[in-house]
């Protein structure tokens, strides 16, 4: 008899991020409704795969390959896993252990192949209820493509400007896949994706019922300076932009790709500008009161 197929599998992809990874995978592990976690470890070397492997947990599959992105990594991960419902997750995110049931519940109750929940920037666990509450307050009627992640909907909210933690059903990644062509630091990846989904039929849901928790901020994965930074998300805001106009015009989010591309160039060149002039006057306030304490630092007569 054929072993039978996990209702959730979890796919999450990660790249030289292991410090991330061992804050936040006891969460994933102890999800509830998971029977199997795809870990996709991007070339890391930083020994992800080893620390992985010594935890000898059966629910964990360990897929390796070189270094070929995000898109790519969460394309594979997906290939691998055997769910009918996929959780596509992050190396960097906390999840409630209810999460993953939540977001099925929804799914079934609101007849959508697609659901997240917002994402919660906090500086520690035990911060997760107020947060919460205090989001929920400020809860909007809509969600557009300019929204933030940590923005709740006042109900669960048919859209696509979703976050990159989703559960998604399996036949949605048989018929749209993450865009591997958006390089670097994958610039618009999961609004694409969504998108695309979206395009074909598929409906997406925000729920207020659940969230995302992100407890710090980690390097590795895709962080890198900040001019290569920005120089790939206006490369690939730009493709996103011209694949989805029609859709995106539609919905009334933008009038035209090229203003909205010479919009979001303007914000993330002045947000460049504004971080460097306050990292300059940081460090003429440090030299400045340094100078003063060297001069009151003599002996005394």
């Amino acid at each position: 008899m054929s072993e039978p197929l996990p209702e959730i599998s979890v796919v999450l992809p990660t790249f030289n991020r292991l410090p991330a990874l061992v804050e936040n995978f006891g969460s994933v592990r102890s999800l509830l409704g998971v029977s199997e976690i795809v870990v996709v470890v991007d070339g890391s070397t930083d020994g992800t795969a080893d620390w992985l492997a010594a935890l000898s947990d059966p629910k964990v599959k360990l897929v390796e390959q070189s270094q070929r992105g995000s898109p790519a990594a969460r394309n594979a991960g997906i290939a691998a896993a055997r769910g009918r419902w996929i959780l596509m997750t992050e190396d960097d995110c906390f999840l409630p252990s209810d999460f993953a049931v939540t977001l099925l519940e929804v799914a079934r109750k609101r007849d959508a192949q697609i659901v997240s929940a917002p994402w919660l920037a906090i500086a520690a666990r035990d911060e997760m209820t107020s947060a919460l509450e205090e989001a929920r307050a400020r809860a909007r009627p809509s969600i557009g493509l300019r929204t933030h992640p940590g923005v709740f909907p006042a109900t669960d909210l048919e859209t696509p400007f979703l976050n990159g933690v989703v559960l998604a059903r399996r036949d949605v990644f048989a018929a749209v896949h993450y865009d591997e062509s958006l390089g670097g630091n994958a610039w618009r990846e999961e609004t694409s994706m969504f998108l695309t989904a979206t395009e074909r039929g598929f409906r997406c849901v925000l729920t207020p019922r659940t969230a995302v928790f992100q407890l710090d901020q980690w390097e590795g994965g895709q962080r890198r300076a900040r001019l290569d930074y920005e120089t790939w998300a206006i490369r690939n805001n730009w493709r996103f932009l011209r694949t989805h106009s029609a859709t995106l015009r539609r919905m009334g989010e933008i009038r035209s790709p090229v203003t909205e591309q010479a919009r979001f160039v303007a914000e993330r060149g002045w947000a460049v500008l504004r971080g460097w002039s306050e990292a300059r006057w940081a460090e003429l306030v440090a030299r400045l009161r340094g100078h003063r304490v060297g001069r009151g630092a003599g002996p005394s007569g």
